[in-house]
């Protein structure tokens, strides 16, 4: 698996996240990076999904890179 914080921004991702960020049902998260950072709870991405929403995915809690 290629570490997300480390792959460029703008580039297309589509990987597995919790959906709401810690049940057991997995959700595919399809967009563009928008940045990486490291917060106190750890290094995070920020992704614009093809639908326009900008979320926050936490790197420990992605389950599964597709691409």
């Amino acid at each position: 698996m290629v570490d997300l914080s480390k792959k460029r921004n703008g580039r297309k991702i589509n990987v597995l996240y919790p959906a709401g960020g810690n049940k057991n049902v997995l959700r595919s998260v399809n967009g563009i990076k928008l940045k990486s950072g490291t917060g106190r709870n750890g290094k995070y991405i920020t992704v614009q999904e093809t639908n326009g929403q900008i979320r926050s995915l936490t790197l420990s809690k992605v389950v599964s890179s597709l691409s």
